[in-house]
């Protein structure tokens, strides 16, 4: 395999991996928390009580990058 096939199959890679996220984020555009893993409640500080996860506001989820970006795009469409 020649250097200009191997780069050619990575970026075909690369290219079908991006349009497979983009296709996740349009269809799931929320993933689950990170800080809570997606159940919505914190230990609070003395360990003992629970609380709503200050990043999520206790949903439990958030917007995923890809997402993030067709907003703002959307968004700042106009000064373009």
């Amino acid at each position: 395999m020649s250097t200009a096939e191997l780069v050619l199959a990575v970026l075909a890679v690369a290219v079908g991996g991006g349009l497979l996220y983009a296709l996740a984020c349009r269809i799931w555009p929320f993933a689950a928390c990170r800080r809570c893993t997606g159940s919505g409640k914190r230990r609070s500080p003395g360990g003992k009580a629970w609380r709503d996860c200050g990043r999520c506001k206790g949903t439990g989820k958030r917007l995923r990058v890809g997402w993030r970006l067709v907003n703002n795009a959307k968004k700042n469409r106009h000064h373009l």
